[in-house]
């Protein structure tokens, strides 16, 4: 029987999350998805990329839950943290701007020294065993968000199964990840695997 959160405050029932209760991330996660989603999308325009945020914001939520400590309402943290994430998008998107006209520019793709070319092949071949280690439901689902840029609804209705059990594949893959490539900073790592998928499919 699913346990009642009704009188229990934001901040109680975060309590609960950091203590590893999955029931409380899911109440976290229906308390503020949409009014999360509202707010990205007011920032970004885009429904795909504001829900994109919003997943990453509460993945990661749950994954570094036990470091999490509240100043203010858990609600004050989770959009600082919303705005935090359009700003490195919106940085991001600079970045992925100036290298395509870079390319309608000079004709060709920017071809990085070889230092960051040897980098980059160390990091396609890390990601690549570290997904090989996944689980296979957790590495399908892994391989659909981030290879083929789908939605957890998305991806929930073309395996036929929840929008919970996404998350939960997608948490399992992001902690296998974590723990693989720790010596990247993981914002710096987003990055990077973004160009290094696009080469290894």
């Amino acid at each position: 029987m699913r346990k009642d959160f009704s009188t229990y405050t934001d901040e109680e029932v975060f309590l609960l999350v950091k203590q590893g209760q999955k029931e409380a991330f899911e109440e976290i996660y229906k308390r503020f998805w949409q009014e999360l989603l509202d707010a990205a999308y007011r920032r970004v325009k885009v429904q795909e990329t504001a829900m994109e945020l919003v997943q990453s914001l509460l993945v990661n939520l749950y994954l570094k839950r036990e470091t999490i400590h509240l100043n203010n309402s858990l609600r004050s943290y989770l959009h600082i943290s919303l705005k935090n994430k359009v700003l490195n998008t919106v940085r991001s998107d600079l970045v992925r701007n100036n290298y395509q006209q870079h390319v309608l520019k000079n004709g060709e793709p920017y071809q990085p020294d070889a230092v960051n070319s040897l980098q980059l092949k160390e990091l396609q071949q890390q990601i690549d065993e570290s997904c090989a280690s996944m689980p296979e439901k957790c590495r399908e689902v892994f391989y659909l968000s981030r290879r083929e840029h789908l939605s957890y609804q998305h991806i929930a209705e073309q395996l036929g199964i929840s929008v919970s059990t996404v998350e939960k594949h997608m948490v399992k893959a992001l902690k296998i990840l974590r723990a693989r490539l720790k010596e990247y900073n993981f914002t710096v790592l987003w990055f990077l695997a973004t160009l290094a998928f696009s080469n290894l499919f």
